[in-house]
């Protein structure tokens, strides 16, 4: 049963991988099709049928390919993932400031992903230094990651000038998402001619969102700076060493003067 299984493995792992390839394609191609037909002014209810149904059964078989994968690939794929956590915490003990770094690279492309609706917000309601917010937060948000990538370099002590530059820069982009979103809600609350949330204005909604989620995304970036000391303490703890196994020949050898 053993051998019959080493056999199957390989071949199986191979179909199974093409075959979630292959599924995540059409899936992805579906999902196309199907926003296009539902643009069309008068879509072809039967396309729309069989594209859903060529969906589901998209869904399901790249369930399914993935299952199949992992059975026959988790010998593998278990000492390789290993290897890879370990890896990845060697290099987070070297330079823990790698943490807050990507957590701030996240932060700015969560914000540039929605600037198309914080763009429509401005140009709908122009409100008081919206502009200037929108383009405070964009300026602020690259020159934060330029700070921290400069704040802490490697084998040296912390750049305090910088680290200190770079809360300032946190707490303008905080102020300006807490003004723009003021600006949003005074814009809906106002007794004279307010703005309505309609389903061709729901970007202003999404905009409001954001930016509160914008905010707590920059709120935990410094404190992970600030925590920085604590959790780099904690992964040094961490054994990341590999053992060698010692097959008990070294016993064996015997080095004299000849």
């Amino acid at each position: 049963m053993k051998n019959l299984y080493n056999k199957i493995a390989p071949v199986l792992s191979k179909i199974s991988g093409a075959g979630f390839v292959v599924s995540v394609l059409v899936l992805f191609g579906a999902k196309f099709y199907l926003s296009n037909l539902n643009s069309q002014e008068t879509p072809d209810v039967w396309a729309i049928f069989y594209t859903m149904w060529a969906e589901q059964i998209a869904t399901w078989l790249l369930i399914a390919f993935a299952v199949i994968y992992v059975i026959f690939s988790w010998r593998k794929l278990w000492p390789a993932i290993c290897e890879r956590v370990r890896k990845t915490v060697v290099s987070l003990k070297r330079s823990p400031s790698t943490i807050p770094l990507v957590m701030m690279l996240v932060t700015f492309v969560f914000y540039s992903l929605n600037l198309t609706d914080v763009s429509d917000t401005t140009a709908k309601i122009y409100g008081k230094g919206m502009g200037l917010s929108q383009f405070c937060i964009m300026l602020f948000s690259l020159l934060s990651l330029v700070c921290m990538l400069n704040a802490f370099p490697r084998r040296k002590k912390a750049n305090i000038p910088m680290i200190a530059l770079m809360f300032a820069m946190f707490g303008i982009i905080i102020y300006c998402d807490i003004h723009y979103s003021n600006m949003i809600m005074q814009a809906i609350t106002r007794p004279e001619n307010p703005i309505s949330i309609t389903k061709d204005t729901k970007y202003i909604a999404q905009a409001y969102n954001m930016l509160n989620t914008h905010m707590i995304l920059v709120i935990v970036s410094a404190a992970l700076v600030v925590l920085m000391p604590v959790y780099s303490k904690l992964l040094r703890m961490i054994n990341t060493s590999v053992v060698i196994e010692d097959n008990g020949e070294m016993a064996q050898l015997d080095i004299q003067d000849e």
